[in-house]
C-alpha cells in the first residue's frame, strides 16, 4: 500500500512539473511575444499564488477530509487542461487571468500529494519528505531539457504543449483509475477554523520566505541569463538545469545526508554555505560561473523545506497531516507577496539585485531556524527513528 501511495504522489507531481517546467523554458518567448513588463509578469504570478491559497484552503477542508488524497488524480487532469490554456494565452491580459484555474489546481495537487507522503512516513518509520521533493526537481529539469531542445529544433510551441496535455492527462487519469484504486487512505480531519499553533506559523512563516524567493530561480533566472547577461535564448533554462540537477542528488540522497550529518548540517550550515557560494558568484555577473553556482545553491538548498514539513510532522503529533497542510499553506502565502516584489525590484533596479536578495535571505532563515533550537542532530534523528520502530 505504501508502495502504491508513494508511486501515486511521485507520478502526479512528475508529470506536472514536466509540462510546468518546460512551460518554464518558453517563458522567454512568451514575454517577448506578447510585449509583457516584469512587473506584469509578478503580477501574473501573484495571481497564482492567490489562486493557490484558495485552492488549497479548500483542497485541506473539505476535499481531504471527505475524499481522501486521492483527489490527487483528478486534480492532474484538471492541470493538464488549465496549463494548455495558459500558454496558448492570446494577450496579456488572458496571460494574467489563466494563472488563475492553473494554480487553483495545483492547489489540490500539493496538499492531496503532502498527505498521502505523511502518512506514508508514518507507516513506514521512514524520512520519504525529500525524495518527494526529489520528484518535483526530477519532473522540472525533465521538462526545463523538453524545452531546450523542442526551442533547439524550432518545434512549433503549440505541438509540444499538445503533447505534454496528452501525457498529463494521461497520467491524472492512470493515478485515480489504477494506482490509487486499491489504498486505503487514514481518515484525515479538517483542522478546522482558527488560527494554527505557534510552532505552525512560525514553521510556515520560514516557508513562505523560502517560496516567495526560490521563485526568484524558477521564474526569472531565464530572464535573466538572457536579456540582462547576454546568453542565447535556447540556453536560458541552463541556469534552473542546473540548479535542479543538484537539487535531485541533495533530495534522492537526503535520507542518507540526515542519517549522516543530522538536520543541523543539512539544513543550517550546508544552507549558510550554499548562499555564500551564490552571492558571490552573481556579485562577478559572470554567467558561466551564475550557472555553476546556481548548481551549488540547488544542492545545499534542497531539503531546507523538506525539513521544515518533517519538523511540522514530528512536533504536531495530535493532526500532523493537517499541521503538514497548514505549513504548505503558509508557505504558498509567499506567492502573494514575493513575485510582484520581485517584480517591481528587477523593474526599478535589476534582476541581480533580486539574485542578492535570494541569497540573503535565505542565509537569515537558515540561522533562525538553526537559533530556533528545532534541528536535530544525527544521534538525535537515530534515536527517534529508532523510537517509531515496531
Amino acid at each position: 500500500m505504501v508502495e502504491r501511495m508513494i508511486l501515486a504522489c511521485r507520478l502526479s507531481i512528475f508529470v506536472c512539473l514536466l509540462s510546468y517546467g518546460c512551460w518554464l523554458s518558453y517563458i522567454p518567448w512568451k514575454v517577448e511575444l506578447l510585449d509583457i513588463r516584469y512587473s506584469a509578469f509578478g503580477f501574473a504570478l501573484m495571481v497564482f499564488g492567490v489562486g493557490s491559497l484558495i485552492s488549497m484552503l479548500v483542497t485541506s477542508h473539505l476535499l481531504l477530509p471527505r475524499f481522501g488524497p486521492r483527489v490527487m488524480g483528478l486534480g492532474v487532469a484538471a492541470f493538464a487542461f488549465a496549463l494548455l490554456a495558459w500558454v496558448l494565452s492570446p494577450s496579456y491580459f488572458w496571460f494574467i487571468a489563466l494563472a488563475a484555474p492553473f494554480s487553483l489546481c495545483f492547489g489540490v495537487i500539493q496538499p492531496a500529494t503532502l498527505a498521502a507522503v505523511t502518512q506514508a512516513e508514518a507507516m513506514s518509520s521512514r524520512r520519504l519528505m525529500p525524495q518527494h521533493w526529489a520528484s518535483f526537481s526530477v519532473g522540472s529539469l525533465a521538462g526545463l531539457l523538453a524545452g531546450l531542445v523542442s526551442q533547439a529544433l524550432n518545434l512549433p510551441p503549440t505541438l509540444v504543449f499538445l503533447t505534454l496535455f496528452a501525457v498529463t492527462l494521461a497520467a491524472g487519469v492512470l493515478v485515480f483509475i489504477t494506482v490509487l484504486a486499491p489504498v486505503t487512505f487514514d481518515l484525515i480531519k479538517s483542522p478546522g477554523i482558527g488560527v494554527p499553533s505557534q510552532n505552525v506559523l512560525f514553521l510556515g512563516g520560514l516557508a513562505a520566505l523560502s517560496m516567495a524567493t526560490i521563485s526568484i530561480v524558477l521564474d526569472w533566472s531565464a530572464l535573466w541569463l538572457t536579456r540582462d547577461l547576454g546568453l542565447a535564448i535556447a540556453y536560458g533554462g541552463t541556469g534552473i538545469m542546473a540548479f535542479n540537477l543538484t537539487e535531485i542528488v541533495a533530495r534522492l540522497i537526503g535520507e542518507r545526508l540526515f542519517d549522516r550529518l543530522g538536520e543541523v548540517w543539512v539544513a543550517g550550515w550546508g544552507v549558510l554555505l550554499g548562499c555564500v557560494v551564490f552571492i558571490a558568484v552573481t556579485l562577478t555577473g559572470n554567467p558561466f560561473l551564475i550557472v555553476a553556482g546556481f548548481g551549488v545553491f540547488g544542492f545545499f538548498s534542497a531539503n531546507f523545506v523538506p525539513v521544515l514539513f518533517g519538523i511540522a510532522s514530528r512536533e504536531e503529533t495530535e493532526n500532523p497531516v493537517a499541521a503538514v497542510g497548514d505549513v504548505n499553506l503558509i508557505a504558498f502565502a509567499g506567492f502573494l507577496f514575493g513575485p510582484p516584489l520581485v517584480g517591481f525590484i528587477a523593474d526599478a533596479i535589476s534582476i541581480t539585485m533580486c539574485m542578492l536578495i535570494l541569497g540573503v535571505t535565505w542565509a537569515v532563515i537558515a540561522c533562525i531556524l538553526m537559533l530556533s533550537g528545532k534541528l536535530q542532530g544525527r544521534d538525535a534523528l537515530a534515536a527517534s527513528a529508532q523510537a517509531k520502530t515496531p
